[in-house]
């Protein structure tokens, strides 16, 4: 059985006593849905420092880190896929457990 790992973003509209977010937004990256598997953990940085929010995307199979970078702008985020992360030219893999 194959399981699909959808993220999503869910975007603020104001920060008040009670936080209001709009509707939910599937992040597509090359211009699909995004499925990075079950138990990956996503995390939002300027990644190139390039003014605009990246996505990094650890993944527990393979246990590389993704980045996929954010070709958009700030208020319309589209990714894609650069590479993994890695470290003396080779992809950085952590084993889980």
């Amino acid at each position: 059985m194959r399981y699909i790992a959808l993220l999503f973003i869910v975007p603020l509209l104001a920060l008040a006593d009670l936080p209001l977010f709009r509707e939910p937004v599937i992040i597509e990256a090359d211009g699909v849905n995004l499925d990075v598997g079950v138990m990956s953990d996503p995390f939002m940085v300027d990644w190139d420092v390039d003014g605009l929010v990246d996505l990094l995307v650890g993944q527990y199979s393979p246990g590389k880190v993704s980045f996929y970078k954010n070709i958009g702008t700030s208020g319309n985020p589209v990714f894609t896929f650069s590479n993994y992360l890695q470290a003396d030219g080779s992809d950085i893999a952590v084993s889980y457990g």
